[in-house]
């Protein structure tokens, strides 16, 4: 049996990921706050978490692989995150910044670190860490949100250098999954303009039809996940494929 484990998985990119490694025959453990949303299905487990609170962490990975059991395979894929705060680097929010820097970096990076420690060396283990163009270009508005996923792309490239060395290494990949059809859309052209000039062009996409919908997207990163040069980039757009 093919595990595999999906934070924010309750809506979104997420529940499109969970929704496309059941119908792929995995078994899948879904993390968010609220799961609610997910359909039942006989191959499915559900753990409502905070990720942002980093000191449950390791316990909640540990109880998503209990209950996963053994496998043939082993999947990591962190997609939750936030593209809160939109504020200007002079105007951050204390509480908001620490919660975000939870989310998007320490939760990936501390839930990569146990599910290395705690899945078979000698197993096939892959991770996809969920990105963002914002990685590699500065957004007026999004400092948090740049920062994070710059240092989240930052540290797959050392991981996928360190695995490298092992006999068995796991692959891991920081993934840009391009413009997708989600509630941070939502958000981001709700945006006050003041503080996220770029509004013009995110409410562009939207009207023109140019955003990807969760199930295409999920689609195609299920289906690199499976590609042979899975993991050949540590970081990828997947509209480069």
């Amino acid at each position: 049996m093919k595990l595999a484990i999906v934070t924010g998985a309750s809506r979104g990119l997420g529940a499109a990921l969970t929704a496309q490694l059941l119908a792929d025959g995995y078994r899948v453990a879904a993390i968010a706050r609220d799961c609610s949303p997910l359909p039942e299905h006989p191959q499915l487990i559900t753990l409502d978490a905070d990720l942002a609170d980093s000191q449950l962490l390791p316990l909640l990975l540990e109880r998503a692989l209990a209950a996963l059991g053994d496998g043939d395979s082993y999947t990591l894929l962190n997609n939750a995150g936030t593209v809160q705060p939109i504020a200007s680097a002079d105007a951050l929010p204390d509480e908001a910044t620490l919660q975000a820097v939870a989310l998007n970096l320490s939760a990936p990076m501390l839930l990569c670190s146990h599910f290395l420690a705690l899945t078979p060396a000698d197993s096939p283990r892959r991770i996809i860490n969920i990105s963002s163009g914002a990685a590699a270009n500065p957004y007026p508005g999004w400092a948090v949100y740049c920062a994070t996923k710059a240092g989240l792309d930052h540290f797959t490239r050392t991981l996928a250098a360190e695995q490298a060395q092992r006999a068995v290494p796991a692959l891991a990949v920081s993934l840009y999954p391009g413009v997708v059809d989600t509630g941070m859309q939502a958000e981001i052209r709700a945006a006050d303009p003041a503080a996220f000039p770029n509004r013009p062009r995110f409410e562009a996409l939207k009207a023109d039809g140019e955003l990807t919908t969760p199930a295409t997207a999920a689609a195609r990163i299920v289906g690199y996940l499976h590609s042979p040069v899975f993991g050949s980039q540590p970081v990828l757009d997947i509209r480069q494929l």
